[in-house]
């Protein structure tokens, strides 16, 4: 085997490994010039993220985890556009219609709403993370936005709970509720909400407060893998909804 060989084997694997990596989104969509307004159309808002080829660092990472986030969201899908700076430089042209005239503009936000002609951009100044991110597109539409693991019903029946006098009232709701649910995950975390709820009823309001800081001791102490740790997350944010006003957006 001579040495161009091995190098075009080196290379091809390479390529591979960084198409892989700018294909990692996951509950992101890869748009271009060709499917953008294909895909634009069908949602009611769609956050597209302009980046290099192959993207990476803290933004990257930050809009990874918010597509996570919002994969049950049947209204917000989240897109990225990878522009080219070298061959034929895909997307390059296509991105400079929504001012991004460069790579030092990289990366770039668009947030695309139905109704609307132009796209919102998301100003430079402003600091890249989670909490931003959301309300850029809380104050740009009317999408509701969670905490992983919640549904926005529950979370409305979880704050109409805590305030009822009559809570078995609102736990009725809340079971017949369940038969209005789409997928079993929905289902499953239904389930979680009207456990709570079923607590509070037998123990009391308190039982809330206590439950949050038992499960925040043990996330904190660090003794759980990962899976477990996520799932513990999730019903502190479930457990979130009810002590606090719902709205669109949970942030």
């Amino acid at each position: 085997m001579n040495k161009l060989h091995i190098y075009s084997v080196l290379l091809g694997l390479l390529l591979s490994i960084f198409s892989s990596v700018a294909e990692g989104c996951k509950g992101c969509v890869n748009l271009d010039e060709y499917n953008f307004d294909k895909i634009i159309s069908r949602f009611e808002a769609v956050l597209v993220k302009f980046d290099v080829n192959y993207p990476y660092g803290d933004k990257h990472d930050v809009f990874n985890t918010l597509a996570t986030e919002i994969v049950d969201s049947k209204n917000l899908i989240l897109g990225q556009v990878a522009i080219k700076d070298y061959g034929e430089k895909e997307n390059e042209e296509f991105a400079k219609k929504f001012g991004i005239q460069s790579k030092e503009d990289l990366p770039a936000l668009r947030l695309f709403v139905q109704g609307e002609d132009e796209p919102f951009a998301f100003h430079k100044s402003m600091l890249w993370n989670n909490e931003n991110l959301k309300k850029f597109i809380v104050d740009h539409t009317n999408i509701y936005l969670g905490l992983p693991g919640c549904l926005e019903i529950y979370d409305k029946l979880a704050n109409k709970f805590s305030k009822a006098n009559n809570k078995d009232k609102v736990l009725k709701e809340a079971e017949e509720a369940v038969a209005k649910l789409d997928t079993d995950r929905e289902r499953d975390i239904a389930k979680t909400y009207i456990k709570f709820m079923k607590k509070t009823i037998e123990a009391g309001e308190a039982f809330i407060s206590q439950e949050q800081k038992r499960l925040n001791k043990i996330v904190s102490e660090g003794k759980v893998n990962e899976k477990k740790k996520r799932e513990l997350s999730n019903r502190l944010n479930i457990l979130k909804s009810f002590s606090q006003e719902v709205s669109k957006t949970e942030l």
